[in-house]
């Protein structure tokens, strides 16, 4: 789903997209979903928000750098920290300094109980989006 937020002018620039990365199979969807927008830019930046390095059957950024040079697109990551409280802000944040025209995201990764109890990232980047988003599930 292609998301626009309504502070949007102007037609959809996609030179510059930001990959909003957690290592989960719904970005890697997303990025797939993406490819073309991917392909077509300039810039592509992997935003990794608390990345883990460790066994938890998610792909690091660096393994996305790596599939996404063998399809001829230069990416770059951006590994940032933030409170659990704050992932979406800290995603808007870098999005925004990097002039992203684009974001890329998988959506509702986590149990509708667990949403509903504790927010989520995906709820809140419907709430609060400055840049076009471009979400997969």
């Amino acid at each position: 789903m292609l998301m626009v937020p309504y502070i949007h002018k102007g037609p959809l620039d996609a030179h510059h997209v930001g990959i909003a990365w957690d290592g989960s199979r719904l970005a890697a969807r997303a990025v797939r979903d993406a490819l073309p927008f991917l392909t077509a830019a300039q810039a592509v930046i992997v935003i990794a928000v608390n990345e883990e390095r460790g066994d938890t059957g998610a792909r690091s950024s660096e393994e996305l750098i790596n599939h996404l040079a063998r399809r001829g697109i230069k990416a770059s990551v951006q590994r940032l920290m933030a409170d659990r409280a704050n992932v979406q802000g800290t995603i808007i944040s870098a999005a925004t300094d990097s002039n992203i025209g684009l974001l890329v995201m998988g959506g509702f990764g986590h149990s509708r109980l667990q949403e509903r109890i504790l927010g989520g990232v995906t709820r809140e980047m419907f709430e609060s989006m400055t840049v076009p988003v471009l979400m997969s599930h």
